[in-house]
């Protein structure tokens, strides 16, 4: 699209004007900064957000600054590649102000084409491009928010509703590296069912699925609000959250207490790690998680093996 408006700049009918010239200048350094956005990585929400602004002006200008309004009307065409991309990784307000400048250029070029004696060809070509721009976002908005829901389900373990292992550790990266003060501390239970092998082999599999559920839903009641929950597989579940002191730990004997006076009669023993925030860096963050998971295992076991239906703290990892 770069190359596009240096081409149009230096070629047969470019701007003549000293305003025309800045304006695709402009334009150009527009391409050049989203272009420079990619080349770093992939790019933010907010920096995401910033590409979407800086192309859509590169393209106003550089359609606004060209001395034929019909060529100009055309070259609107070049928005289908940034509604497309806002509609897939945007909110609807987003898209919506992208159509809405869409339009009102386009809208403008087919006044100027109109006052040309091409009314007819005008009125086409703005049909043809809005046509485009709104069915690109309508598209891929559409297959965006139906994925949403498909990828939320894989994101779920299918008996308990709790997260899987995969969108746990997602989630808890998200939350690790948006968290507006990045302070505090990352807090992971583990939980681990006391004799559930039992309770499947004496009651069967449907008593054991039953108990699973039961706990699950103690887990949510228990839990706060910002607690990032997941069966991890089997009776295995884990916790996450960023809490303000180190002894935010001891909340977990409240889940303990929860599964206890559950109908199933069945106990847990849980384990809790955590690690300053500060420290944690995201190239890294897999493997701090890794550490973070180990200690609190090892804390879990140190409970079974004092008899279970108890919470141990291991303590910061680093």
């Amino acid at each position: 699209m770069t190359a596009g408006v240096l081409m149009l700049m230096f070629g047969a009918g470019g701007p003549d004007s000293a305003i025309g010239k800045t304006m695709m200048w402009i334009a150009v350094a527009g391409g050049i900064f989203g272009t420079a956005l990619f080349l770093r990585g992939w790019p933010s929400r907010r920096w995401s957000l910033g590409y979407v602004v800086a192309t859509m002006a590169s393209v106003t200008l550089a359609c606004l600054a060209y001395p034929d309004p019909l060529a100009a009307l055309l070259g609107c065409i070049a928005y289908a590649t940034i509604v497309s991309y806002a509609a897939f990784f945007h909110s609807p307000r987003v898209v919506l102000g992208v159509l809405l400048v869409v339009t009102g250029v386009a809208v403008a070029q087919t006044v100027a084409v109109a006052a040309q004696g091409r009314t007819l060809m005008a009125v086409v070509d703005l049909f043809l491009i809005l046509q485009c721009s709104f069915g690109v976002g309508l598209t891929f908005y559409t297959l965006v928010r139906t994925l949403r829901g498909d990828l939320a389900i894989a994101d779920l373990d299918p008996l308990t509703g709790l997260l899987n292992r995969r969108a746990f550790r997602n989630i808890v990266q998200t939350r690790i590296f948006h968290h507006p003060s990045r302070g505090g501390y990352l807090l992971t239970a583990l939980l681990d069912l006391d004799r559930f092998k039992a309770v499947n082999d004496t009651r069967g599999h449907a008593a054991g699925d039953q108990a699973l559920v039961a706990v699950a839903d103690a887990l949510r009641a228990t839990a706060t609000p910002t607690t990032v929950i997941a069966r991890s597989g089997g009776e295995e579940f884990l916790f996450a959250d960023v809490v303000s002191t180190e002894d935010a730990a001891a909340r977990y004997e409240k889940v303990r207490a929860a599964i206890e006076q559950l109908p199933c009669e069945i106990t847990g023993s849980i384990g809790t790690a955590l690690i300053d925030v500060g420290l944690i860096r995201e190239e890294s963050f897999d493997v701090m998680l890794d550490q973070l998971i180990t200690a609190a295992d090892k804390a879990m076991y140190d409970a079974k093996h004092d008899g279970g239906n108890q919470c141990r703290h291991h303590g910061s990892v680093i």
